[in-house]
């Protein structure tokens, strides 16, 4: 019964190790302010999502994904904004950016974070995260809308983009499209195949 309650015990440790490799951090949660009050905010807006990825061979990870209301002016929202989010690795007291992604509204679209599909996981099992960006462009009109899921994910010393894109239309008996660029076609299968999972998933909620 002893070895029984040690093997559990040694269990439960290493269940809670692997857990806390990834954490989601919202602004209403302490360690989110305390992330935050430690490193400061890298970039503009407002952090609405903030993830730590613990890599044991590379270091903390932290991906921010922050917004701001737009300086442009909207006809499709009265309160428009703009999307910013940043890859950045913990080093000696600071952080080092990796990688750093950009929208912003216009007239007549908006973008917005599906928060519920931006992830990071290491996909193909090489003990490097990818970290994966999910969000739809609105727009006024009946054109083709684009749901992309992008892909940041360690090319050498270097991280490097990919994208798949979601044309996803409003029309009756219209098919939806689907277009990957050169960088995404390259990516292990695996990663081609998680990004096309949050893809598939994300299109279900937008088109709702």
């Amino acid at each position: 019964m002893k070895k029984i309650l040690y093997l559990t015990l040694i269990l439960g440790v290493f269940m809670a190790e692997a857990q806390d490799k990834i954490q989601r951090l919202l602004p209403n949660q302490q360690k989110f302010k305390d992330y935050i009050e430690e490193i400061g905010n890298p970039l503009e807006g407002n952090p609405v999502l903030l993830i730590n990825y613990f890599a044991e061979k590379e270091g903390s990870y932290l991906f921010f994904l922050n917004e701001t209301k737009s300086k442009g002016e909207s006809y499709l929202t009265p309160k428009p904004k703009d999307l910013y989010a940043g890859l950045y690795i913990e080093d000696h007291g600071g952080i080092l950016k990796q990688i750093t992604f950009k929208d912003f509204a216009g007239p007549l679209s908006q973008p917005n974070y599906l928060l519920d599909y931006c992830i990071a996981t290491d996909a193909d099992k090489n003990k490097s995260p990818e970290f994966y960006l999910t969000y739809f462009e609105s727009s006024d009109g009946e054109d083709a809308k684009p749901l992309k899921v992008i892909v940041y994910s360690r090319n050498g010393k270097a991280f490097e983009k990919s994208k798949i894109t979601a044309w996803l239309s409003y029309q009756p008996d219209a098919k939806d499209g689907i277009e990957k660029d050169e960088n995404f076609k390259k990516l292990p299968k695996s990663i081609q195949l998680k990004a096309e999972d949050l893809l598939s998933k994300a299109k279900k909620i937008v088109k709702k």
